[in-house]
């Protein structure tokens, strides 16, 4: 930790030398600034005339937001609507099946074929729900120092909190330090996970607004205990007197930890000519004009499974693992990995009517190493896979304004040389604007070729051993997006076709990866309507989806409704109470492997879906807070006594949850 904190000084210090020139910051979002915002010395006129500041005087953006011409902020989210999905397994409309706990690994109920660039992949993402990434952290920019405290708690056995806290030390130099963690007793035995991170950040801007320095430095660590399943699959459906805490699990001193620290630097420079006097931001420079970005980011990594075999377990190791090539009571197998990355990025704009672009080039070294041990029961260890890669990609991008209403935006990758030779990215996205009442059409072709995540080519433990030649993953997507913000609608449609589709089978001789024969084709519709009528709101998510194949186990078809009554109390108490279900149809469940940290496809897994889930809940805000009180499961006993998403892993009972989010900036 002492090191973690070194480093996190060092980024501090090395942003704060460049602070010591003391100028100012001006807004540059792409909103249109208010009248009294054209001079460069708004921040500081703002802060000194203002005795009272509102949430829109906060404003953040992560480090690709400041790749645009102008820096896009986001401002603070003040409403309640959908407060009461703060778990991640309901983030962005999604729905992640899981091992019956928050905290416990989870996978996406809808596949996800593409990535967001060329890169090295591990294969583990079990967990990945709950990490921090260096390009996820977000840059504040506060007249006033702000802090945010946020808990959830359902009484013990499950709990979250978060503490953020930034200021301006400087007008042009802010820092910020974020806590999050994670933990609960569970629902079941051997259930509790211990999750945290920690991350502080800086970001400094110029004089002329024309250089920027954003640097994060975070820390992540993950427990998790693995019980493996329960013993007993049918506690639903055949009658028993056992509580849920005292059922049988086969693992019963288990655990997985994850482990991650990372240093990310960017600093972007513009060259070319501002235009101060203008009032509106797309005059804010003069056309053309270029900038020049670079990042540096370290990222150290390491997975490791324990297990040692228990008088209370079930089975045996040599009964539960179908291998044990090393040690036949004890398992302790070791993943890590340390990648460099630099990156060079030079961009060209132009703006004014219809000669608005950009043109983006660059290049990209990644230098990583990769190790997996296994430690047995001499305490001495082996060391089956030590190596170390390159990788060079080449980068280019395109955004053209093809009419006042019109604009396209295309992006590449291409590995020149090194592991992930010949892995290319390619995106192209077409936005029409149909005007205000009509909405937006977005139309998006991708394409891209990628290797296989190492996990699935080349592993070695004590309970699973191979070594495959495994053809690049080729993933195509078509896709149509509609937006309209005046009825609230969104739809989308997606295609992908994706070849040499890499998972994980249990076969007679085990736990294995496999490289789909044929092509699988999936095709998925999204539709998102808010209606409200008065003092009701109704809000709805439905998901269709098809595939053809037998590895790829989804629902036909999902849908999330949330039905509520918002009003006032006094003029200040802001509430909603409402009810929540979701609802997806029938399909065969997946299994999780916890010495490998992955989810498989099993002929033998049970059927899961075609129940509802329904949420009570009441959500209020009363000046810089927001309250949440939330009944999960209300209809537990109507119909079944409980459910599954994964194989052996029942789901929680009903619980009651406290949440509050409180906001200070004045």
């Amino acid at each position: 930790m002492r090191k973690y904190l070194l480093v996190l000084l060092l980024s501090f210090s090395c942003a704060f030398s460049w602070a010591q020139v003391q100028p100012v910051l001006t807004d540059t979002t792409k909103h249109v600034p208010p009248a009294n915002a054209g001079g460069i010395q708004d921040f500081y006129n703002r802060k000194d005339s203002v005795k009272k500041f509102y949430a829109k005087d906060i404003r953040f953006a992560n480090a690709s937001q400041f790749e645009q011409d102008t820096i896009a902020f986001t401002r603070l989210d003040t409403v309640i609507n959908r407060f009461q999905n703060y778990s991640p397994f309901y983030h962005n409309n999604n729905y992640y099946m899981n091992n019956g706990n928050l905290g416990l690994p989870s996978h996406n109920l809808f596949p996800q074929f593409t990535v967001n660039s060329v890169e090295f992949r591990n294969g583990q993402n079990a967990y990945s729900l709950y990490e921090i990434k260096p390009e996820h952290v977000q840059y504040y920019r506060v007249y006033a120092p702000y802090t945010e405290l946020y808990w959830v708690s359902a009484f013990g056995k499950e709990s979250m909190f978060y503490f953020i806290h930034t200021q301006n030390i400087k007008p042009n130099f802010n820092v910020g330090i974020k806590y999050f963690t994670l933990g609960s007793e569970g629902y079941y035995p051997k259930q509790r996970p211990k999750d945290s991170y920690l991350t502080g950040w800086s970001w400094y801007q110029s004089k002329s607004l024309k250089y920027n320095l954003v640097s994060n430095i975070s820390t992540f660590g993950f427990k998790a205990q693995e019980n493996g399943g329960l013993t007993n699959d049918s506690i639903f459906t055949v009658p028993t007197v056992v509580s849920h805490q005292f059922e049988g699990v086969y693992l019963n001193n288990a655990k997985n930890t994850w482990k991650n620290f990372s240093w990310f630097l960017k600093q972007t420079y513009i060259i070319g000519k501002r235009d101060t006097n203008a009032r509106y931001q797309n005059k804010l420079f003069k056309s053309p004009y270029s900038r020049v970005s670079h990042e540096f980011l370290y990222d150290q990594k390491s997975y490791t499974y324990d297990q040692a075999y228990a008088s209370g377990d079930p089975l045996r190791p040599t009964q539960y693992y179908q291998y044990n090539y090393y040690d036949t009571l004890k398992t302790n197998d070791n993943i890590s990995q340390k990648l460099l990355r630099n990156d060079l990025d030079l961009a060209l704009y132009g703006r004014g009517g219809l000669n608005k672009f950009n043109v983006n080039a660059g290049v990209r070294f990644d230098y990583l190493t990769y190790k997996q041990s296994i430690v047995f029961h001499d305490t001495s260890s082996v060391v089956p896979t030590d190596r170390s890669f390159n990788n060079f990609i080449l980068k280019g991008k395109i955004g053209i304004a093809l009419s006042n209403t019109i604009g396209l935006v295309a992006n590449g990758e291409y590995n020149l040389a090194g592991y992930n030779f010949s892995d290319y990215l390619l995106n192209a996205v077409v936005t029409v604007d149909l005007g205000q009442n009509a909405g937006k059409v977005l139309l998006k072709a991708l394409s891209q070729n990628a290797e296989p995540g190492y996990l699935f080519t080349k592993y070695a433990s004590n309970h699973h051993f191979w070594d495959n030649s495994f053809s690049k993953i080729n993933t195509n997507q078509l896709g149509v997006y509609y937006s309209n913000e005046r009825t609230k609608t969104a739809l989308s449609g997606e295609y992908f076709l994706t070849t040499n589709y890499t998972y994980l089978r249990k076969d007679p001789i085990g736990i294995i990866p496999i490289q789909a024969p044929n092509s699988v084709h999936l095709f998925r519709v999204q539709l998102d309507q808010e209606v409200l009528f008065g003092k009701f709101g109704w809000l709805s998510h439905y998901v269709f989806q098809k595939n053809n194949s037998s590895f790829i186990s989804t629902p036909a078809f999902y849908t999330y409704q949330s039905i509520f009554y918002q009003n006032k109390v006094f003029k200040a108490l802001g509430f909603q109470v409402g009810l929540d279900a979701r609802y997806y149809t029938t399909y065969k469940a997946y299994s999780y492997a916890p010495e490998l940290g992955q989810y498989y496809v099993n002929s033998s897994t049970i059927q899961v879906g075609n129940y509802p889930i329904l949420d009570a809940f009441l959500t209020a805000n009363l000046r810089r807070a927001r309250f949440l009180v939330k009944y999960d499961y209300l209809n537990q006993g109507l119909g079944r006594k409980g459910y599954y998403t994964v194989d052996k892993y029942a789901m929680p009972d009903q619980n009651l949850k406290f949440g509050v989010s409180w906001r200070f900036y004045d």
